[in-house]
């Protein structure tokens, strides 16, 4: 079960890990030329496990459409009122 901060396939970068469970994890990052894409995946169960999504065995992150981001930071904002910090952050 790879750490979400280690999970950047080409032309991804995470710059800042607004949500993480240890089961599942929400990430604003860099992708191609797009920079601020919302992101999620789930971490996987074990060691050997490399969570969901992945491609050809590789960890990847799915994408969230522009039109969700707000909603899903505003919601990851009323557990964690540091989220503002990590997106200002970066």
């Amino acid at each position: 079960m790879p750490k979400p901060i280690n999970v950047n396939p080409k032309n991804y970068k995470v710059k800042s890990i607004l949500f993480d469970n240890g089961n599942f994890s929400v990430a604003i990052s860099t992708w191609k030329n797009m920079s601020n894409t919302l992101a999620m995946r789930w971490s996987g169960n074990d060691k050997e496990d490399r969570g969901y999504p992945k491609a050809f065995g590789h960890p990847m992150w799915f994408i969230i459409h522009n039109d969700l981001k707000q909603p899903i930071i505003l919601a990851l904002m009323q557990d964690d009122k540091n989220i503002i910090n990590k997106l200002l952050d970066n």
